[in-house]
């Protein structure tokens, strides 16, 4: 069923390096989304999310620092191909800038006004949008008083990180945002989450790109471009109908013993909190470089934080079919113990099987949230315990009595017994497995609960008290 929403105004944050556009951004949201760090570059591609500002919804975009020269240390040779970072953090400040009603041009009070600044601002006042100047680290208020010269209006002396002048900025921004279309926000919320996941320079801001079908996310051979976990949403139908999909493009994941940079170590914890957010995960293998124990780690956080789980085998156009049956098999001999997974051969950079990939993520998602009744799960219980009954408790009977669904994604069944403190792991995973198979539920970690039912002997004395 399709539905239009309300068009979400968009405030951008622009500016130089190192001013504390991400500070800004983490304090106008009230919550640490960006990674913040005291050196330039460390936000690369942007990073948006839902602002409530007043009473409306707002979207705030942050970006990385723009200005730098091309020959600048963000420049970094790949054998022999020249990769310009800065060239695309411009390339994504500008497509800020093309869909922004607002820009907050940040500045740094403590360094005071710069050459940069100047260019920047000239290049802002050429846009056709309305522009606030920001400037940031002015715990004295005078220190705004610099910025005149730029020709941007009055200067707003902020302190993003003290939270000062916060007030004034939000009465400045509220004068200057679109009126409201008064249209109705429906509320729409996607059909899936996914999350994509796996080493750095696996092709994930690559499958994204392919998805989407247009450069959205930043690229480079160079591992670690993704830093912060951006999502986008992707209009999404079939036969079960139509809506977005939620795509969340996460930090490259390394071992932790070899993150010696701070700013990688946030962006791996934030990688995780992704995945606490996302339905279902999409596992980049790399063709080429084979599994490895990363790998495994990843799917096991995956199964952990209950998505459901796909692997995808990338670059396949770098294997021959000798190479792909080798790989296969010991996917599948690494991949036993996990929920019944399939891997699935894609080339996100020639775009081959990315489209049935997507089906199928969006399809293991579904699963995931997928709801049961108390009947149907019954009718599995005893079906299951007929034809295998749970082993005895010290030679006491185990009664699984009845269960309920808890919760989904991932679902979480509670089980009624006699002796829940009896359940051993090899029937537990039995069940999991019964589940699975019976509702179809490949790729989803099944949660069951076990509790104890009432026991009408309970608080008798032992002697008169059976064997139950």
């Amino acid at each position: 069923m399709s539905a239009r929403s309300r068009r979400l105004p968009v405030v951008a944050i622009v500016g130089r390096p190192n001013v504390g556009k991400s500070t800004l951004f983490n304090r106008l949201i009230g919550d640490r989304r960006a990674i913040v760090g005291d050196r330039p570059g460390v936000t690369i591609d942007r990073l948006e999310a839902a602002w409530q500002f007043n009473e409306r919804t707002l979207t705030l975009v942050d970006t990385g620092g723009i200005g730098l020269p091309s020959a600048s240390s963000m420049q970094q040779r790949q054998g022999e191909k020249d990769v310009n970072l800065q060239a695309a953090i411009e390339q994504q400040v500008e497509a800020a800038l093309e869909v922004a009603d607002v820009v907050l041009m940040i500045t740094d009070g403590t360094a005071g006004l710069t050459p940069l600044d100047a260019t920047i601002a000239d290049k802002l006042r050429r846009q056709k949008m309305s522009l606030l100047l920001v400037v940031n680290k002015a715990e004295n208020p005078d220190m705004a008083n610099d910025f005149y010269g730029l020709g941007l209006g009055e200067p707003l002396p902020v302190s993003a990180l003290h939270n000062q002048g916060m007030r004034r900025l939000r009465e400045v921004l509220e004068a200057v945002l679109p009126a409201d279309d008064g249209a109705e926000d429906d509320g729409i919320e996607p059909l899936a989450n996914l999350a994509v996941i796996g080493r750095p320079n696996a092709g994930k801001s690559t499958l994204i790109n392919a998805w989407l079908g247009r450069q959205r996310m930043v690229v480079s051979p160079t591992a670690g471009t993704t830093r912060d976990a951006v999502d986008v949403d992707l209009p999404y139908s079939d036969k079960q109908g139509e809506g977005i999909v939620r795509l969340v493009d996460t930090a490259g994941q390394r071992r932790h013993a070899r993150i010696s940079d701070v700013i990688e170590f946030v962006a791996r914890v934030k990688a995780q909190q992704a995945f606490s957010r996302a339905d279902a995960a999409v596992l980049l293998v790399d063709g080429h470089l084979g599994i490895s124990d990363q790998d495994m780690r990843l799917m096991g956080l995956a199964h952990e934080k209950g998505c459901a789980l796909l692997v995808a085998v990338n670059k396949v156009d770098l294997l021959d079919e000798a190479a792909w049956k080798r790989l296969a098999e010991r996917l599948d001999f690494r991949m036993r113990g996990l929920p019944d997974v399939t891997p699935v051969r894609i080339s996100a950079k020639n775009g081959d099987g990315v489209r049935s990939l997507l089906r199928q993520a969006v399809a293991a998602a579904r699963r995931n949230q997928r709801t049961f009744t108390t009947g149907e799960l019954n009718r599995w219980l005893e079906d299951t315990q007929r034809r295998q009954p749970a082993p005895s408790d010290d030679g006491a009977v185990v009664r699984l009595k009845y269960c309920t669904q808890v919760s989904s994604s991932p679902p979480v069944i509670r089980v009624f017994c006699n002796r829940p403190k009896g359940m051993r792991t090899a029937y537990l995973r039995f069940l999991e497995r019964e589940f699975r198979r019976c509702f179809n539920m490949s790729g989803v970690p099944v949660r069951l609960l076990f509790a104890a039912s009432d026991n009408p002997y309970a608080g008798k004395p032992r002697g008169n008290n059976p064997r139950y």
